[in-house]
């Protein structure tokens, strides 16, 4: 079969319709929630793209729900042209990490990265990882599409969970808009949880659906358009799943990220969102037990 690379809207419609087969009226179908253990019933969210909204969790997630084929296709497409598809590639840029490492380090209160043992899991094109070298940390990358780029910066890269050796364990953990990817999130966090020294840490970042923009925008939100994105965490939702899966200690520091180099209008109003934490990200601190 011939190989090319998809545009954004044909990678969007592989996702929407090929995923389980076309659902028909997707507004008036329950289907169950894809990370509930139970698998509590869910009610419709957003109907184009059509998400479903988990009556027990809250979970918001694409419907119907991609396998992982599909996701593989997509993310192997976007990564023909790495740069030009940064939604599924790796959206953080080098002059943002500064401000990311600032708020980490303030967030578990230690300044001092160096010789700290960490996992960048989603790498994507390295913006963090190269970060974290630079502050002395070592970094162990996890990437299955982007695996040759981070082989190529020198960086200790894996494709998977599975090929770290089991025994090797870390000071903190970091997955910067990742967990909206991942089709099954609770066992990626459990094995995670497995990781981390006793007393370590987990910094994620992933897009807020209860925030100002998502409120405003709708299903026109840019986050639910990117057909890379399958699940969507509230505040409450994300805090529970980490707490079943084993981490304790969940915080949502109230700490300032400068996303632009100068300060703009819109990089106050960005600022003044976060304060009240209804900015369009959301960023959460759990730790492991000592």
């Amino acid at each position: 079969m011939e190989s090319r690379n998809f545009s954004l809207h044909e990678q969007s419609i592989l996702v929407d319709q090929n995923s389980l087969g076309r659902a028909g009226n997707l507004t008036s179908v329950n289907v169950r929630c894809p990370v509930c253990p139970s698998g509590s019933a869910s009610a419709p969210f957003w109907k184009t793209p059509c998400f479903h909204r988990c009556e027990g969790c809250g979970l918001i997630f694409r419907y119907p729900f991609p396998d992982v084929a599909i996701l593989s296709h997509l993310y192997r497409t976007s990564w023909m042209s790495p740069d030009q598809n940064k939604a599924e590639t790796g959206a953080t840029e080098i002059i943002n990490t500064h401000s990311l490492v600032k708020f980490l380090t303030r967030s578990i209160g230690n300044a001092n990265l160096a010789g700290q043992n960490i996992l960048d899991f989603g790498a994507g094109r390295g913006a963090m990882t190269i970060a974290l070298l630079r502050k002395g940390a070592h970094v162990i990358a996890v990437e299955p599409f982007g695996y040759d780029r981070l082989v190529d910066l020198g960086v200790s890269t894996y494709r998977d969970l599975e090929g770290l050796p089991r025994e090797v364990r870390f000071d903190g953990i970091i997955l910067l808009e990742v967990l909206e990817h991942l089709p099954e999130p609770r066992r990626t966090l459990e094995q995670l949880h497995q990781h981390l020294m006793p007393g370590g840490w987990i910094f994620i970042t992933t897009p807020n659906p209860t925030g100002l923009p998502a409120k405003l925008r709708g299903e026109h939100w840019r986050e639910a358009v990117r057909p890379g994105h399958v699940l969507f965490f509230t505040p409450p939702t994300l805090k529970s799943l980490l707490l079943e899966s084993g981490f304790s200690r969940v915080e949502r520091p109230r700490r300032f990220v400068r996303y632009t180099g100068r300060m703009q209008p819109r990089t106050i109003l960005n600022f003044a969102m976060q304060l009240t934490l209804l900015d369009g990200g959301l960023r959460v601190i759990a730790f492991k037990n000592r």
